[in-house]
């Protein structure tokens, strides 16, 4: 705020010896353009039209000329006159069409022959997240956003995963091209602001030209960088406020007593209701007496807030252009503890030394502290006790007992989880232009990350209370090194050919270490993870390190045969340091042919069809397993004791090396069709892909007289095909109003085809050991059915899970007990006969898909004079989830009466359910875990948002070009029959200090943007 008063102070002094000009900006067609650029010539001073076109603008009372320009448009300079000003642009048809990133160059978006996706920025990054991926969820046809694992918390980072999961065992996630370099290790450092514009590759043909690195998807995003002209300060601010939203309630202290009390009658012979006494502590005894119970969603969720503050400045000349920004970003989240910071600045600088030499230079600097949630149980705590005792001091154990559930709120106290990060991101590409059509470029990159997280549980913890304390210190350090020579061959012979060729050669080194030390026992505790030194426990120190090399040789050559058929052809070849020794490099080859049918003669004269291009594509790429050394013998570290003394020594590995392992080979085939009808009221895309992964990685276990658990192989084939769709119907578009609906739609069908033969060369098609299922797609659910619950007077004795030769026989079966579908049987011979058999064995379990049957979005936009409104829907379909609610015990599904959980309707013989079992305080009931499969399907309201830009008139009175006021609010409402926080995600298990979930949120944000 400071920065912006002194250049408001500067700008108000400046404006007293100036001349107010004013006047409106037209296309050819007479039609006004909101957003071109004004610029009194020679100097740095200009505005912007307003949504009707006109402008107003204070120049030096000395100036002559100015000089307007909008996208797609030639310049015009035009001479100041007295009173309002008409300026008429012409289309420049060398700038009209727009320009996409394609991976080491650009290219028109008509002669694209790829599946290439590209993202609205502006309406991704109302999304109130420090998470790049997380604001992609529905924006991108075929693109889904895995969130799973605790991304959802304050600085946590999510994957993206293209056209399906396309292995089983390697890698899975897409890679991020930032300005031309590939980065490993996530995009962390990247500020949306920063964010030009975002690409994304999804067929083998766009992905080739970065060969096995690319062959999951490539997310090519390109930063800001500076424009010559009139310097440009952009500020944009905005505050959120999160609360959490759940669809489901918890047992209040009534409705737990009388859980507990249920579970504990299930075990008496008559019936009969244990004593009080018995079941329930003194402390308990009166909470129930009085009616006094604790809601722990009260005391420990809170509403979140997140705080984003961002300047840039943006300026240069013909021969130097830079952009620089500061970006701030907090996150408080709605679990205690629970925070993230993160400061980074951009500065991209763009050096013309000659009309042949010019070098850019990119610094990116991140510093990020996290503190994550420790062990929070909100779910499962009893709310019978008290969390304050009488002088508002916590309470160690609410029920008054010892050695039972811990007080959540004592241990947030007693418990510390930091980490602490810096990057350092440095690109440096030097070009030749040899001539007018070749040119050289060398780009660089250096890549330095390091991280230390510290934990600490003190001794009063639950967690650290038998050792007397623990302190964890976590230290990693990443870098990495890039070098890529590219030569640019681009000639147009005449208007009917032209080709570009480009090659490349790239060197690449990722090392990787950390040290891990964990310390036990201390007298002074204090210091927290800081006093790690003083451990008078066991103290375990682990150290980690490896490195990849990586090189690359790609050649690329497009044609294009008068601006109607367009050919691509791609060759990469690859070696990797991670591969067995025969089997480093790989070859990756990919073509791809487009015919824009609508340049035909046939429909140069049908008004109605503006684009019809036709896209074919096929590559076959390599992936690899994502991890060193499997293909060699390593070794642990391993302490001994012999003779009465301690050594030093090593043990082999888990993993059994296998010296033969070899990339698994990806190819795959994609139809596409772009068009553009009724004079561009309806746009979009349809694709059609078949991805076949063959040589898969796998694992399979060995015997354990090896020494060995399991071992990396290559075996098995696996299909992703899918069909995606993409379209925007501008149903109004004048200087008035306009108003636009866009959707996305993808289905993917992934299947595995083989698997291996076995001993007697007989294929196998089940492997329960690590869920692979031939014709079933990876991460399926194989489970039993289930068909209800028990009920008084059903045929207990001759129920086929009585029955002795059933897989887990219940021979006392009794009401309140869950009931399984005898869904197959088994001839003499051990084949299903998929007909029941009066049994529940193992051939009785079912296959339920975990990958959705189709997902997509469904947005509008309306923009009125200065007013815009944007809708967004997502929705996922056909996909289940097994719910930890419904069958954990450490989030409270077993129904044991010992903790809480989400209420549900149980059985119990005043209350037949035939939803939930009976509650048991001794056991689980049988068979839970099919119950807990559950239908995940959702549609969720994800964004609303409202803006409204001021008008022209009053910023030019006040010296700017923009304001523009906006309030978002993100995650309003979702219909799901899945009970939980969310549908995409399960929460953390509330036993456990792993990343394992975050509940989602839903978010209100208020922004501003103001451009000087």
């Amino acid at each position: 705020m400071w920065l912006l008063l002194n250049i408001f102070s500067v700008v108000v002094l400046y404006s007293q010896d100036q001349k107010k000009i004013t006047g409106l900006v037209l296309d050819q067609n007479g039609i006004p353009l909101a957003g071109a650029s004004i610029v009194v010539k020679g100097t740095t001073q200009g505005t912007s039209t307003d949504f009707d076109g006109n402008f107003i603008l204070n120049a030096p009372l000395d100036a002559t000329t100015l000089t307007a320009s909008y996208i797609g448009y030639a310049n015009a300079d035009v001479p100041i006159s007295k009173g309002p000003i008409t300026i008429t642009l012409q289309e420049d048809s060398s700038q009209l069409e727009e320009v996409v990133v394609v991976g080491y160059g650009t290219q028109k978006k008509s002669d694209v022959v790829n599946a290439v996706a590209t993202t609205d920025i502006e309406k991704a990054i109302l999304t109130p997240t420090a998470d790049v991926n997380e604001m992609l969820r529905g924006r991108i046809a075929g693109l889904q956003v895995d969130v799973g694992g605790g991304t959802l918390r304050p600085g946590g980072t999510s994957n993206i995963i293209f056209r399906g999961q396309g292995s089983i065992e390697g890698s899975v996630s897409a890679i991020y091209v930032v300005d031309g370099i590939i980065r490993d290790g996530g995009i962390e450092d990247i500020d949306s602001d920063d964010i030009e514009s975002m690409e994304f590759l999804k067929d083998a043909s766009a992905q080739a030209i970065y060969g096995s690195r690319g062959a999951n998807g490539v997310v090519l995003i390109t930063t800001k960088r500076g424009k010559s002209g009139k310097v440009s300060v952009n500020y944009h601010g905005f505050v959120s406020s999160k609360s959490i939203e759940r669809n489901f309630d918890v047992y209040n202290g009534q409705e737990f007593a009388q859980l507990r009390r249920e579970a504990a009658r299930s075990n008496i012979a008559d019936g009969s209701y244990p004593n009080e006494e018995d079941i329930f502590s003194e402390l308990e005894l009166a909470s129930l007496a009085n009616n006094e119970f604790i809601n722990w969603e009260d005391e420990l969720v809170k509403s979140g807030y997140v705080n984003s503050q961002s300047v840039s400045v943006s300026g240069g000349t013909e021969f130097t252009k830079v952009f620089g920004s500061v970006n701030y970003f907090k996150e408080e989240g709605i679990i205690p503890t629970s925070n993230y910071t993160r400061k980074t600045l951009r500065l991209n600088v763009d050096q013309k030394i000659s009309d042949k030499f010019s070098v850019n230079f990119d610094l990116n600097i991140l510093n990020d502290d996290t503190e994550r949630a420790a062990n929070v149980n909100v779910i499962t705590t009893s709310p019978l006790g008290r969390a304050y005792d009488e002088d508002g001091n916590l309470t160690q154990f609410p029920s008054g007992e010892e050695l039972s559930a811990v007080n959540p709120i004592w241990n947030l106290r007693e418990q510390d989880n930091d980490e602490k990060g810096n990057d350092y991101v440095i690109n440096i590409t030097p070009i030749w232009q040899i001539t007018k059509d070749l040119q050289y470029q060398l780009k660089t990159n250096l890549t330095r990350r390091t991280s230390e997280r510290g934990q600490y549980q003190s001794s009063l913890s639950s967690a650290g209370d038998d050792v007397n304390g623990i302190a964890r210190i976590d230290n990693s350090l990443i870098e990495s090194y890039l070098i890529e020579n590219i030569l640019t061959y681009d000639k147009a012979f005449n208007e009917n050919n032209r080709l570009n060729l480009t090659f490349v050669q790239s060197s690449q080194e990722n090392k990787y270490s950390r040290t891990f030390t964990e310390g036990q026992g201390f007298t002074n505790e204090s210091l927290s993870y800081d006093g790690i030194s003083n451990a008078v426990g066991n103290v375990t120190v682990e150290r980690d390190k490896n490195q990849q090399r990586l090189a690359s040789f790609m050649t690329r050559a497009r044609y294009n045969l008068n601006n109607k058929y367009l050919l691509t052809a791609t060759a990469r070849a690859d070696g990797a340091s991670v591969n067995s020794q025969d089997n480093k490099w790989s070859f990756n080859p990919a073509a791809s042919f487009a015919w824009k049918i609508h340049n035909e003669g046939f429909l140069q004269d049908v008004n109605s069809v503006q684009e019809l291009k036709f896209r074919a594509s096929y590559g076959s790429l390599v992936n690899d397993l994502g991890r060193a050394y499997t293909s060699l013998f390593t070794a642990d570290g391993q302490n001994y004791t012999f003779d009465g003394e301690s050594f030093s020594g090593y043990s082999p590995s888990v993993i059994l090396p296998n010296t033969d392992l070899k990339f698994e080979r990806i190819t795959t085939l994609n139809l596409g069709l772009d068009f553009s009808l009724f004079n561009r009221l309806l746009t979009g895309n349809i694709d059609y892909y078949d991805a076949r992964t063959t040589d898969l990685l796998l694992r399979r276990g060995v015997p354990s007289t090896t020494g060995y658990q399991y071992t990396f192989f290559n075996a098995g084939e696996l299909q992703n095909t899918g069909v995606e769709l993409n379209l925007t119907a501008n149903i109004v578009d004048n200087d008035k109003f306009k108003w636009s609906v866009s959707t996305n739609w993808s289905t993917n069908k992934n299947k595995l085809l083989e698997l291996y033969n076995d001993g007697d060369n007989n294929p196998v098609t089940t492997d329960d050991s690590y869920g692979y299922y031939v014709g079933q797609p990876v991460g399926v659910i194989y489970q039993y059915e289930f068909d209800g619950i028990w009920q008084e007077g059903e045929d207990f004795a001759n129920a086929p899970q009585a029955n002795p030769e059933s897989a887990l026989p219940q021979e006392n079966l009794r009401p309140g007990d869950i009931k399984i579908k005898d869904t197959n049987g088994v001839d003499a011979n051990g084949n299903e006969t998929g007909i029941p058999d009066g049994k529940i064995t193992l051939e009785d379990r079912v296959y339920k898909k975990s990958n959705p049957e189709w997902f997509g979005s469904l947005s509008t936009t309306i923009a009125y004079k200065g007013f815009d409104l944007f809708v967004d829907f997502y929705a996922v379909e056909g996909t289940n989830k097994v719910n930890p609610f419904l069958s954990d015990f450490n989030n409270g599904g077993t129904l044991s009466g010992k903790l809480n959980g989400v209420k549900v309707d149980y059985y119990t013989p005043e209350n037949p359910s035939t939803s939930f079992p009976r509650p048991d305080f001794d056991s689980t009931p049988l068979y839970l875990n099919a119950l807990a499969v559950r239908d995940a399907s959702y549609v969720r309201l994800r964004t609303v948002s409202l803006g409204y830009t001021l008008p022209n008139a009053i910023t030019s009175d006040l010296n700017l070009e923009q304001i523009r006021f906006y309030v978002t609010g993100t995650n309003l409402f979702t219909n799901t029959d899945y009970i939980g926080y969310s549908p995409e995600v399960n929460i953390r298990s509330t036993f456990s200090n792993a990343d394992t979930g975050y509940p989602d949120a839903r978010s209100f944000t208020f922004g501003l943007r103001v451009k000087f």
